[in-house]
Parts: structure tokens; C-alpha cells; sequence
């Protein structure tokens, strides 16, 4: 006979062992579909820490710097003409501008002669006249034994002085009631000092005719690059706002610093051709490629930099690796570099560089 207080006992131990195989049962599911989602997370953050790059091998090469400077379009003095008069005048007319281009043969200025210098060829021509009649007289005289030797000498000899003296006054035009200067060859006109009506003094500079045909550019090279470069050396010329560019020589380079700009004076020849490209006084922006250098050609877009410098990413093993370098020349497109150990790998990274870390997992893209 089963005592009451025995079945219940029982029946509570077996509703306890219930509860805790379920609880068990609970947690367990519980927790391992927990551990799946973060087997997977871990899957994912895997795939996602490799980065997808684009490579291209470094190689051995070299690559010439360029030197910049600034240069302003001037006319070569073989190719210029001073226009001037030798005595002095008032400007009847002034037939051109101040940078106009003229032809040969076109009137530039009138002049009327000075009065004091028409009465000094008035008075030089009438000496001639006098002393060659006197030279007349004498040698009738001498002739008719009248006249002594030293007297017909000394009559000749004052009118080779008149002579002398009148050929002076001719050269510099003084016989002239008004003079009109023309252009002796084509070219522009600079410095312009001539208004109507104004006087002008003996051999002043009236203005310079500059032929286009033969101009010079004279640049301003760094100190640095002016004792890498030699008289020949090719220039690329254009102007400061862009444009085509025409090509030029070096003809010579100062051996001093100016003291005022710091740089080098150098002059620069272009051809006749090319020399209508440019107006006179333009300034120009000169590129001189300086002699290469060797090292490690890369493209322009591996190369990054951060606070402590340039650097590239090479790959090796499928991961990335951040080599710092020196920088020896740079090009819009490619880079010349130094520092660059083999070891890490020859590839270099050229596309999404900028999301990389040293050791960064990475895979090439499929081309």
C-alpha cells in the first residue's frame, strides 16, 4: 500500500527532471544558434578584409627632370635698327604707332631741319665756293708769275677744309629742308619717342624697328639648373596660358647670378618660322629637360605620401606592403623612384592604393 506523501515525491521528482532536460535542451539551441551566425560574421569579415588591387611591375629606367622658367620675348640686336637723326629737327609728321608692324620702304617720321643747322650748310657750302675761286685766282697768278708756290698751296689747302667741312654738314643732312625716315626692312616698331610738332635733338633715339624674323627669348633659369644645362640644349616654349608650344635653342648661359632676381640669365633662339607665334615683350613659360637619372620608373598614381613621406605599395604573397622611397623625378604620368627593396615584391600597386595598410590581404583584379 503506496503511503500518499511517497507518490507525490515522486511524481515531483519526475516533473524536476522534466523541467531541467528541457532547460537544457533550451540553452543548448539557445547558444548553438548563436555560434552560427558568428562562424558566419567571421566568414564574412574574412572575404571582406582582402582588398582588390590593380598592379603593374616597377622596372629599371630613367627619367629626365624638367626645368621651368619664365622668359620674355625680345629682339635679337643683329635684327634691330635704331632710328635716328644726326642733327636736329622738328617732327613735321609721325606716320606710325608704337608696336605697329611695318614694311619696307614705309615712311615712319618727317623732319624739318633746324634752322641753325640749314645756316651752318649754307655758310660750309659758301666757304667751298669762295676758297675754290680763290684757288682760280692764285694759280692764274701763279701762272702769270704773280703768285708764290706757298700761296697757291695755302689757297688749296683752305679749300679742302671748306670740303671737309661742307661733306659734314651733307652726311648729317643739313642741306636738307625735311627729311622722311623709312623702314629698311619689315618690322615692328618699338620705344616710339615722336609727337607732330615736337623738336628732336641731334642722334636721339627716334624709336627701334625689330625684325619678327629673327626674335630671342631671355629666360631666367634656377642657379641649380643653369650648371646642368649646355649652349644647344632643346627648349619647349609656350605661353603662360597654355596654347601650342614651338621649340627653341639655347644659345648661351650667364656665368653669374643676377643680384636682384637670384637666377641666371640665358637666351633662347626660335626660328623665323616660329618666331610669329610670339608678340614682342610676351612672356613665355620654358621647360628644359635636364639631364636623366636611373631608378625605379613606377606610374605616377602608385605613388602616395603621408607624414612620414612618399611611399608605394608592392605585393608579395598575396599581401601588401608599404615601402617608403625617394622621389628623384616626377612627370604627369610617371615617377622615378629610389628605395625600393625586391624583396617585398616588383608589383606595384596602382588602383585603390589609398584604402591599403601594411599587410593588407590582397587579390588582383581580373583583367
Amino acid at each position: 500500500m503506496n503511503h500518499p506523501l511517497l507518490r507525490w515525491t515522486t511524481w515531483a521528482s519526475a516533473l524536476a527532471t522534466v523541467i531541467i532536460l528541457g532547460g537544457i535542451g533550451y540553452y543548448a539551441g539557445l547558444f548553438g544558434a548563436t555560434e552560427k551566425p558568428d562562424a558566419a560574421a567571421g566568414g564574412d569579415a574574412e572575404i571582406k578584409g582582402t582588398a582588390t588591387v590593380t598592379t603593374t611591375d616597377a622596372t629599371q629606367g630613367s627619367l629626365s627632370p624638367t626645368a621651368t622658367a619664365y622668359g620674355v620675348v625680345t629682339a635679337s640686336p643683329q635684327s634691330s635698327f635704331v632710328i635716328q637723326i644726326p642733327r636736329d629737327g622738328v617732327f613735321k609728321a609721325v606716320n606710325v604707332r608704337d608696336g605697329d608692324l611695318v614694311r619696307k620702304g614705309q615712311p615712319i617720321v618727317t623732319v624739318i631741319t633746324a634752322a641753325a643747322n640749314t645756316t651752318a650748310y649754307a655758310q660750309a657750302k659758301s666757304a667751298v665756293d669762295f676758297a675754290t675761286r680763290d684757288v682760280q685766282r692764285l694759280e692764274r697768278l701763279f701762272n702769270e708769275k704773280l703768285a708764290t708756290n706757298d700761296q697757291v698751296a695755302t689757297a688749296r689747302k683752305t679749300l679742302e677744309d671748306a670740303k671737309i667741312q661742307l661733306d659734314a654738314q651733307a652726311k648729317i643732312g643739313a642741306g636738307e629742308g625735311e627729311q622722311t625716315i623709312s623702314a629698311p626692312f619689315d618690322g615692328v616698331i618699338t620705344g616710339l619717342m615722336a609727337v607732330p610738332g615736337d623738336k628732336v635733338q641731334a642722334n636721339n633715339q627716334i624709336a627701334t624697328l625689330v625684325s619678327r624674323t629673327n626674335l630671342t627669348v631671355q629666360l631666367n633659369l634656377e642657379p641649380d639648373d643653369a650648371v646642368k644645362l649646355k649652349p644647344g640644349a632643346k627648349v619647349m616654349l609656350g605661353n603662360t596660358f597654355g596654347g601650342d608650344q614651338i621649340e627653341g635653342k639655347l644659345r648661351s648661359i650667364g656665368a653669374s647670378v643676377d643680384p636682384m632676381t637670384h637666377l641666371v640669365k640665358a637666351l633662347c633662339d626660335v626660328s623665323a618660322r616660329d618666331a610669329s607665334h610670339f608678340e614682342l615683350g610676351a612672356t613665355l613659360l620654358a621647360k628644359i629637360d635636364l639631364p636623366p637619372k636611373q631608378g625605379i620608373l613606377v606610374p605616377r598614381s602608385a605613388l602616395l605620401e603621408d607624414s612620414s613621406g612618399p611611399y608605394i605599395f608592392t605585393i608579395s604573397d598575396d599581401t601588401a606592403h608599404k615601402q617608403n622611397v625617394k622621389v628623384l623625378v616626377e612627370t604627369d604620368d610617371k615617377a622615378l623612384v629610389d628605395g625600393v627593396d625586391p624583396a617585398l615584391g616588383t608589383k606595384v600597386v596602382v588602383d585603390n592604393n589609398t584604402e591599403l595598410d601594411d599587410d593588407t590581404p590582397v587579390q588582383e583584379a581580373k583583367s
